[in-house]
């Protein structure tokens, strides 16, 4: 199915897409401020005040009533776009003369496409808005912090733009494998079934192998920052347990958020060929 043709039918839900991901908005707001309030509601109920305690569980019960609403919300409007997007590619691609083992790979292509707009696409909204909303955090409350974390990122990128690479290229063979698998076992012949599943074990191999160097290379980074954030901050005589709380949390979920960045490539880099596919 043309790119066009997938546009044109998100344009169509775009209300309802729309409505999911400012829902997911408004969750991740919630959860960045979760430790900030934490401390807050430690250091009133170290001084027997219970408001900051109130407001915490105020924000913790809307992000729950908004969740609730939003995971039953958008499963039926990104199952939807699914069965109208995929109907009309296999009419679209059959008429082009595309076998059935590639359309039917392709169909498969479909739900990762809506899949990452239903999935992947909050995924990435919730650990952008971790990371960036982490690192001002630790601003505000630790100049030093703030620069430690900062200083990681150069390495990450580095990192991650290597795994871009070597994600583009094993995709593009995973679902060139992919597209083949029907007419292999359809074929019946042992040794053309038995070659099928060794090449595809082979790509997803490489791909799994490049994808741990690359986790454990941001892991190294993210643990040399947490030990850096952690002497800075607690030789500082003036940070609150309520402060010390937040400060750990934000570090924590600045480093999950860049921790996920090698998932995200790799998903972008699986995206970037099925389109080309169905263009």
């Amino acid at each position: 199915m043309s790119e066009a043709g997938i546009a044109a039918i998100l344009r169509a839900e775009r209300g309802a897409v729309a409505l999911t991901y400012g829902l997911t908005l408004v969750e991740n707001a919630c959860m960045l401020a979760y430790p900030a309030l934490t401390g807050l509601a430690v250091d009133a109920l170290l001084k027997r005040r219970y408001g900051g305690l109130a407001t915490l569980v105020a924000v913790w019960l809307l992000h729950l009533a908004i969740s609730f609403a939003r995971q039953r919300y958008d499963t039926r409007v990104f199952m939807g776009l699914n069965a109208r997007i995929a109907s009309h590619m296999i009419g679209e691609q059959s008429d082009k003369g595309h076998g059935t083992s590639a359309v039917s790979a392709r169909v498969e292509m479909v739900r990762d496409i809506v899949g990452f707009f239903e999935k992947e696409v909050p995924d990435m909204v919730h650990h952008a808005i971790a990371v960036v909303g982490s690192l001002a955090m630790l601003f505000t409350y630790d100049v030093d912090a703030g620069l430690i974390a900062l200083a990681v990122l150069l390495p990450m990128a580095l990192v991650n733009a290597w795994y871009w690479q070597k994600a583009v290229r094993l995709n593009r063979g995973i679902n060139n494998q992919m597209e083949r698998e029907v007419d292999d076992i359809v074929s019946g012949r042992p040794f053309r079934i038995r070659r099928h599943f060794w090449l595809l074990r082979r790509w997803k191999v490489m791909m799994s192998d490049a994808e741990s160097w690359t986790w454990a290379l941001v892991e190294l980074c993210t643990v040399a920052a947490l030990v850096f954030i952690l002497i800075d901050f607690t030789r500082s005589p003036d940070f609150t347990a309520g402060a010390i709380y937040a400060v750990l949390a934000y570090v924590y979920d600045y480093l999950e958020g860049l921790n996920h960045v090698p998932t995200l490539v790799n998903n972008l880099a699986r995206l970037k060929d099925v389109r080309a596919r169905l263009a």
